[in-house]
């Protein structure tokens, strides 16, 4: 049985200025993994936090995110998380993920 791994690539830590909208970007090299799922991890919390997942062409958020945050995909191996205004509470780790379904 072959095993095989995507590679992902994704945004260099940014400090950015309050207010300020903030985009972290992700790509992959397998298309066969259609949804990216972004994750934030804050400082002090042992657990991360899915903030949203989409495909090429819709994006669903968990409970308030869609508020504060927009997903947007440029076709299935490339993504974005965009923070629309930042603030220090938005101050953690960000993840992004792809699966195939």
């Amino acid at each position: 049985m072959a095993v095989s791994a995507a590679n992902f690539r994704q945004s260099s830590p940014l400090i950015v200025n309050e207010s300020s909208e903030v985009e972290i970007t992700c790509s992959h090299d397998d298309s066969s993994l259609i949804v990216m799922l972004w994750y934030q991890n804050k400082k002090d919390t042992n657990s991360m936090t899915l903030i949203g997942y989409g495909y090429e062409t819709s994006q669903s958020y968990e409970g308030e995110f869609e508020k504060e945050y927009k997903l947007t995909r440029k076709n299935t191996v490339e993504g974005a998380l965009k923070i629309l205004k930042a603030d220090p509470s938005h101050s953690a780790v960000y993840f992004c993920a792809a699966s195939t379904q």
